[in-house]
């Protein structure tokens, strides 16, 4: 028995249903260049452990992570990037890039990790984390003059 071919528009609409959702850019991003342990990746990111595994396991599905199980007591489980996932990541950076460009156009629009990031040198994809919610949230609430 034959399966129907999921059809795309084109390879962008192909390449973003991959990619889609709020954590799978961020992981993206958390994973370039080394690997992480599990509880790091859930520190950085402040989601649970269930969110986290789902969103690696369809990265690994999909060819852009890998997965190493370490023998060990405890168990030690380290996730990587396979080369297609660092060719997103390269892909992730350029669109992150436009974003920015695009969005300092307008006063309407505010990219909240943009100043961060270069203060910092990190020219990649900002991560969202607890902290950076939290600022947010009090930036929005409490704006200052």
């Amino acid at each position: 028995m034959s399966s129907a071919k999921k059809m795309f528009n084109t390879g962008a609409e192909y390449a973003l249903s991959i990619i889609g959702g709020k954590w799978k850019p961020v992981i993206l991003y958390l994973l370039a260049g080394h690997p992480r342990r599990t509880s790091e990746l859930v520190k950085q990111l402040g989601t649970s452990y269930k969110v986290l595994a789902d969103q690696l396991r369809e990265m690994i599905d999909a060819g852009l992570v890998s997965r190493k199980s370490y023998n060990t007591v405890p168990p030690h489980v380290e996730y990587r990037l396979t080369d297609d996932g660092e060719n997103l990541y390269a892909a992730l950076r350029y669109l992150n890039y436009w974003g920015e460009q695009r969005a300092s156009e307008s006063p309407d629009i505010k990219i909240m990790c943009t100043n961060q990031m270069k203060a910092a040198g990190d020219d990649g994809l900002c991560v969202i984390t607890k902290q950076h919610l939290h600022h947010w949230k009090q930036e929005i609430v409490h704006p200052k003059n």
